[in-house]
């Protein structure tokens, strides 16, 4: 991006009442918008912030390939890279230890077949890290008066987590793969939302009450590699 060019972005249109801009890690960038807004104020928003989304690209690590399902490969997982093994087994199964992550499987060994184990791990692991978060933030929400939404894991590409008005807090299955501050900061960020439907000075507040430091936590979270 230079000059007067504008990079290219996604647009999301919902009730809410402002734009926002998103920059995800694969550096995609989203707007967030209100359904009546004009295209020519969404880009005259976008070009607004083209200095500080340059900057946040340059700051951000560049995007890594994919990497392959075969056994050695390196895999994230809690912000670690370990290598993946893949053994033979007459039944599917999957464990995620310190210095591995192994899976079991009957041969052939597919990437399609490892694809599916592992993501299925992933998800697993999703369910039970975010259940215990919730579990141990809530109670301060719950002194709040609010009640506790039901966990939803997801794979979802371009957000980390969203609370529904239905009453369900989801969260990508892919913070498995960031440090465990990184994805329980999100936890508490959509707790947060309980309280606070967007992210201005009241959000904040509660962040800084609940989760002092939170910014450093949703930096390093910025700066994760997901593959």
């Amino acid at each position: 991006m230079n000059g007067d060019e504008l990079p290219e972005y996604r647009v999301v249109r919902s009730k809410r009442r402002t734009l926002e801009l998103r920059l995800h890690p694969d550096h995609s960038l989203e707007v967030r918008a209100p359904r009546r807004i004009r295209d020519a104020d969404i880009r005259a928003f976008v070009a607004s912030r083209r200095d500080w989304i340059a900057r946040r690209l340059r700051e951000m690590p560049v995007p890594a390939p994919a990497p392959r399902l075969v056994d050695g490969a390196g895999h994230l997982f809690l912000g670690r890279r370990i290598p993946l093994r893949i053994l033979s087994e007459s039944r599917n199964s999957i464990h995620f230890g310190n210095d591995a992550i192994e899976i079991r499987l009957p041969e052939p060994h597919s990437e399609e077949r490892v694809a599916r184990v592992l993501e299925e791990g992933y998800r697993r692991q999703a369910r039970s890290r975010m259940a215990d978060w919730i579990d141990l933030h809530f109670p301060w929400f719950r002194a709040r008066g609010h009640e506790c939404p039901r966990l939803r894991v997801k794979k979802m590409k371009t957000r980390w987590g969203s609370l529904s008005t239905r009453g369900y807090i989801n969260l990508n299955m892919a913070l498995m793969k960031v440090a465990p501050e990184c994805a329980e900061y999100v936890v508490v960020h959509e707790l947060c939302h309980l309280e606070e439907a967007n992210h201005g000075p009241g959000f904040q507040r509660l962040m800084d009450l609940h989760l002092p430091d939170w910014r450093t936590r949703r930096d390093q979270l910025n700066q994760s590699p997901l593959q």
